[in-house]
């Protein structure tokens, strides 16, 4: 579920891309994985055509049981080496966070080797980044340069949370409210970055 304005046009990418339709601080939560979007079993997966199956592989999102999950408006969003948003794990909820400022028109793009997977792949690279590795691949391949990089973007983010206005804090949604809660509850938030990160409390 998107927490900010957005919009779809054509990608210097590929495709199709998210684009912010407000200006987004960095500290700010974009998006939260809402547990009512549909699981896809790895089962189910197999079972796909193979334009469906590559579809659910380059922009979903695996949780620790295996299952995909493709969220409202992940086909859309593409990778940057050089991403302004990264993923964090809150509790039991994944959500995207503003690692940099995002200004209104500006593209939205994650890094995909954050999202969790059972098997080692590789994407051709195409953000055209001066930070471009070229490659795509699950996060365990990703060398130490890249993690220490996002470790201190998605920090020092972590730390503006609660500077920032959060469209998150006043949704009525029930999952919208445990998330809120989840965060509320960091008294002086951090990241402990083992694999995925995690938002802990000192």
């Amino acid at each position: 579920m998107y927490l900010v304005k957005t919009s779809i046009h054509e990608s210097e990418i590929e495709g199709d891309g998210l684009f912010a339709g407000e200006y987004i601080p960095r500290g700010t939560i974009v998006y939260f994985l809402k547990k009512s979007d549909a699981l896809i079993s790895q089962d189910e997966v197999l079972s796909m055509s193979e334009m469906e199956k590559n579809k659910i592989i380059k922009y979903g999102m695996q949780d620790e049981s295996g299952n995909w999950m493709l969220g409202e408006g992940d086909e859309k969003l593409n990778h940057s080496c050089d991403a302004n948003v990264l993923t964090l794990y809150v509790d039991d909820t994944y959500c995207d966070i503003a690692v940099k400022d995002i200004s209104e028109g500006e593209e939205i793009t994650a890094d995909y080797s954050l999202f969790y997977s059972t098997f080692p792949y590789k994407i051709e690279c195409k953000c055209s980044s001066p930070l471009c590795r070229k490659l795509v691949t699950c996060g365990l391949q990703v060398d130490i340069q890249a993690q220490n990089m996002w470790f201190m973007r998605i920090s020092e983010a972590v730390s503006r949370i609660f500077e920032v206005k959060q469209n998150l804090f006043s949704l009525e949604d029930e999952e919208a409210k445990r998330l809120t809660a989840a965060i509320k509850s960091k008294c002086r938030p951090r990241v402990f970055p083992y694999l995925k990160f995690s938002l802990i409390s000192e």
